[in-house]
């Protein structure tokens, strides 16, 4: 049984979340949950930004993927459709942090156990990306989903003074 295709996959997530994890040491010294607004829209804050990573690889990966739960108490606070300003129990930084590490390292080996033909499976979260409902795009969705976010940080960093180079 072959994995080439999903090893590909998996590389390319590990790239972009290197990226995320560079973004993310960035953070220090500045307002992380400060919420910006650009032309009258206010925008999520690095804080939130942060925890829904966290949600987004435990959804897609671990439980749409892997068929598992970590059972994180805070998680669905930071899903699509959450209200960030009304979330009131809040887990500290740290805790946030650590759970990102945590997700990722459990999706990674969920991920390097699979074949190029179980990626061909249904998903276990019923999501349909690019017209299919397999294991493969959910991780193709992954894939794109936190650069997207990252590009967020990257602008409040920025807009913080903060050099990414």
């Amino acid at each position: 049984m072959s994995n080439e295709k999903t090893k590909a996959l998996i590389k390319t997530y590990q790239m972009a979340r290197n990226l995320s994890n560079y973004y993310i040491s960035k953070m220090e010294g500045i307002d992380i949950h400060k919420v910006y607004e650009v032309n009258g829209v206010q925008m999520n804050s690095a804080y939130w930004i942060l925890a829904h990573l966290v949600w987004t690889e435990h959804f897609l990966i671990v439980e749409g993927i892997g068929g598992e739960s970590m059972g994180i108490e805070w998680l669905n606070d930071f899903g699509f459709g959450s209200a960030p300003d009304k979330i009131r129990n809040k887990p500290p930084i740290e805790e946030v942090k650590q759970r990102f590490e945590d997700v990722h390292n459990r999706s990674m080996d969920i991920l390097n156990k699979l074949t190029d033909e179980q990626m061909k499976e249904g998903n276990n979260i019923e999501a349909n990306f690019g017209g299919s409902k397999d294991k493969f795009h959910v991780l193709m969705h992954a894939i794109r989903h936190e650069p997207m976010h990252i590009g967020q940080l990257s602008w409040i960093l920025k807009a913080n003074g903060v050099r990414l180079t």
